[in-house]
């Protein structure tokens, strides 16, 4: 469980930061002080959120799997 922990906290800080760059970029303006400022809060809240939930999401995904690798098998056919 705890490897399993820090493959969602890994998979959370990548997506993160990828995400965050994009929302950097997105919000700040050229020459604007405030919009900069305004721009890194988001991409910080937005890295913090990522990392937060991409355990949770990478968990219940793993669930998922296995809860459909054990229901295959007794699928009705129509």
């Amino acid at each position: 469980m705890n490897s399993m922990l820090w493959a969602g906290t890994v998979v959370g800080a990548v997506l993160g930061l990828l995400h965050a760059g994009y929302v950097y970029r997105v919000v700040s303006v050229p020459g604007d002080a405030a919009a900069h400022a305004r721009a890194g809060y988001y991409a910080l809240w937005t890295l913090s959120l990522w990392l937060l939930f991409g355990t949770y999401v990478l968990v219940l995904w793993i669930i998922s799997v296995v809860a459909y690798t054990i229901a295959r098998p007794f699928r009705w056919r129509m």
